[in-house]
């Protein structure tokens, strides 16, 4: 008798996992070539919410290191989103402070800010300091808020670089919510590439450091905006940030 032509079921079995192999290969490659980028894209939102700007009274500026931002508050005093823009101070370094002692003059990020603005057409008279130094975002906004107070102001619009949009937000819904309206804009100018944040090693340091800032604020401010709701009209619930507001828009009601 002739051997049997049918295929051995071993063999069968092997082929038919190889072909589900090289199936699975050819249809993962691409999907995952063309498919990653639109996802790390997309993953910027996470840092970056920003908002239409609406006119008001001041425009705030908050601190860093990048030029863009100061560009940015200028653009938005130009198209006359507000009468002031409002500029902050970070500490000095240690050998910043040391180079001053001994009289040489080290120009600070407020300095560079304020040579930016007036550069670009804001008047010296419309720019407005925050005098004592502020350690980090929350104790800008705090400091920003107690001008605010002083002055009367009841809406601010906020220019920051674009990957600082969303913890600036967060921080200013908790420390002006009952005080101010307000809007957080990236500047137009610097900050994270979007569209391709992945690929410059500069950006992907950004967005981590950002990304570890916004978790640490939102542990810490979190808790504290579900025990003060802003419904409420008991007085233990007012925080102190906000106490700090409403007692420097006394002193300015008592010296009237």
């Amino acid at each position: 008798m002739g051997k049997s032509l049918r295929p051995r079921p071993g063999r069968q079995r092997l082929g038919g996992r190889s072909l589900f192999f090289v199936n699975f290969i050819l249809v993962m490659v691409p999907l995952t070539y063309f498919g990653y980028q639109p996802l790390l894209r997309s993953t910027a939102s996470i840092i970056i919410s920003d908002s239409e700007p609406k006119k008001a009274d001041a425009i705030v500026l908050l601190g860093g290191g990048e030029a863009g931002r100061a560009w940015g508050a200028a653009d938005l005093y130009r198209d006359k989103f507000g009468s002031y823009v409002v500029v902050t101070a970070e500490p000095l370094l240690p050998d910043e402070a040391e180079l001053r002692k001994i009289g040489i003059e080290v120009a600070t990020g407020l300095d560079n800010n304020v040579r930016i603005l007036r550069a670009l057409g804001v008047p010296e008279g419309k720019i407005i300091r925050v005098e004592p130094y502020v350690q980090d975002t929350f104790d800008e906004l705090v400091h920003v808020g107690e001008l605010a107070a002083e002055k009367h102001w009841k809406s601010l619009v906020i220019v920051t670089s674009n990957y600082h949009t969303r913890r600036t937000r967060f921080t200013a819904k908790y420390v002006f919510r009952r005080a101010f309206e307000f809007t957080v804009v990236a500047s137009k100018h610097g900050g994270l590439n979007r569209s391709g944040w992945w690929q410059n090693r500069r950006d992907v340091r950004t967005f981590l450091i950002e990304f570890e800032k916004l978790v640490a604020y939102t542990l810490y401010i979190g808790p504290r905006m579900l025990w003060t709701s802003p419904r409420s009209t008991n007085p233990s619930s007012i925080s102190s940030v906000e106490k700090r507001i409403q007692l420097a828009a006394e002193r300015v009601g008592q010296n009237v």
